[in-house]
């Protein structure tokens, strides 16, 4: 072969390595383009993480998560920052005068662990979201607030909503879920216990979480990640303040979690802080009821209160006699003649005003039937209370067992000018009864309260 053959030959392989060159580079940089272009149009829906291209790496669609992700936008809008986090006590074991107690000890661990108190729903004398009506049936959330200046609180409905829209948002967002992943959730029982303060993973669920469904459907992974916790706390780390101390240290520190929700099944006799607040007030509406009852008694009353449940009824024959030699001597020596009896008897109906007094016996009707031949008793509903509740059909049963009508009752008692009470075998000593004595005691230190004892109980005649 001769030189310039070799020649021509190496000169035609170069120009096909060339060629060869040009195209390949042109495929490549049109493939690095599209990658481009997939990871824009990427970064407008949220499905992907950011890609290494040439060794560089494109952070465009990681900002775009930070700063628009839909998730952050919904908690902004109802939390006010990018992450919500619910405290939902949504069974508390106690009729309103402790219920109301536990509420407020609730609402201070919502403090401590910078959580949103959800406002759960109220009825038949019970805060638990079993019940009919929304929390500001009983209380005033205004003076709540001020209370507890530092808690964001939200109602039922507006947990609910917030429920609603994050599922909206994940059902667009249905590929991916680190953009919307499934709730999170810490189910956990507080029970007082006789031995020491621990944890246990076994649970019964409380059927009414079912109402939140299929919003928080706790069965199903893809809806809900939950983890359970039975919580036991002794009864000697919660009697006094200085006990309180360690105990709620420790509870704030169990309960200092991640997820979104911590919901609460809790069942506690005492305060879980050292520091008891204030008894959340109760809502305009019952207050202006309680008035309009204290005018119609004009300038005087006495106020009793009589829970024929825990007599025993062999007794009341002379308990009521006992009481009306108390009313005659009140009457004559201090010239009251009005008298208010706040009572778990049936009054609208023969069912009685509480749902464990079942057993109504002849004489619980002759102990009744004996005083208002004696005197003109009034009650709340002879007087007229609440009447525009009454007219309405939704609120049958709550005005029939132990409700709202419950709390009247007990505004209208602290007013009173004499409080009287039964004896033990005559009536029990209950809470409602000292959250009654212990208002009372506040408000006789004012000169001008008009109340001429704190509480009085009636004797049996021997």
């Amino acid at each position: 072969m001769s030189l310039s053959q070799i020649t021509r030959k190496f000169l035609l392989i170069c120009f096909f390595f060339l060629l060869w060159y040009i195209v390949s580079s042109f495929y490549f940089e049109q493939k690095e383009l599209l990658s481009d272009q997939n990871e824009e149009t990427l970064a407008k829906v949220h499905l992907a993480p950011p890609l290494t291209l040439s060794n560089t790496t494109v952070t465009t669609i990681t900002d775009d998560v930070n700063n628009n992700n839909p998730l952050n936008e919904l908690n902004k809008k109802y939390c006010g920052k990018p992450t919500c986090k619910f405290l939902f006590v949504y069974y508390i074991g106690e009729q309103e005068t402790k219920a109301n107690l536990h509420f407020r000890s609730f609402s201070q661990l919502a403090e401590k662990l910078n959580r949103i108190m959800v406002l759960t729903n109220v009825g038949s004398s019970r805060i638990g979201t079993c019940t009919n009506f929304p929390f500001d049936f009983y209380y005033n959330t205004n003076l709540l607030q001020k209370e507890f200046p530092n808690v964001l609180f939200k109602s039922e409905n507006d947990f609910i909503f917030w429920l609603k829209e994050r599922d909206q948002i994940k059902k667009i967002n249905n590929n991916d879920n680190k953009v919307i992943p499934p709730l999170s959730i810490l189910h956990s029982s507080i029970k007082l216990h006789n031995n020491t303060f621990s944890e246990e993973t076994n649970f019964d669920k409380h059927k009414c979480i079912s109402k939140f469904e299929p919003l928080m459907n706790t069965k199903d992974p893809n809806n809900s990640r939950v983890k359970y916790t039975r919580l036991f706390i002794r009864t000697t780390d919660l009697r006094t303040g200085k006990s309180r101390v360690k105990s709620s240290e420790l509870l704030t520190k169990f309960f200092t979690v991640d997820e979104e929700i911590l919901l609460v099944n809790g069942k506690v006799i005492y305060p879980l802080f050292p520091q008891t607040m204030p008894v959340i007030p109760y809502s305009d509406h019952i207050l202006n009821e309680a008035q309009k009852i204290k005018d119609k008694l004009s300038s005087s009353y006495i106020g009793i209160h009589w829970r024929l449940e825990s007599s025993i009824p062999e007794l009341l024959p002379e308990c009521v006699q006992g009481l009306i030699k108390t009313l005659n001597k009140i009457m004559e020596e201090e010239g009251i003649k009005n008298i208010y009896l706040a009572t778990d008897y049936p009054l609208l109906s023969s069912r009685s005003q509480s749902s464990t007094f079942k057993e109504i016996t002849n004489y619980h009707h002759d102990a009744i039937r004996t005083l208002n031949e004696t005197f003109k008793i009034n009650t709340w509903v002879s007087l007229g209370g609440l009447e525009q509740l009454r007219k309405n059909d939704k609120y049958n049963k709550e005005l029939s067992g132990s409700g709202i009508q419950g709390i009247l009752d007990k505004l209208v008692c602290v007013n009173s000018n004499y409080f009287i009470s039964g004896p033990k075998g005559c009536s029990r000593s209950s809470s409602f009864t000292r959250a009654i004595a212990d208002k009372r005691s506040n408000r006789i230190k004012n000169k001008d309260s008009g109340l001429l004892n704190i509480i009085d109980r009636w004797e049996i005649p021997l």
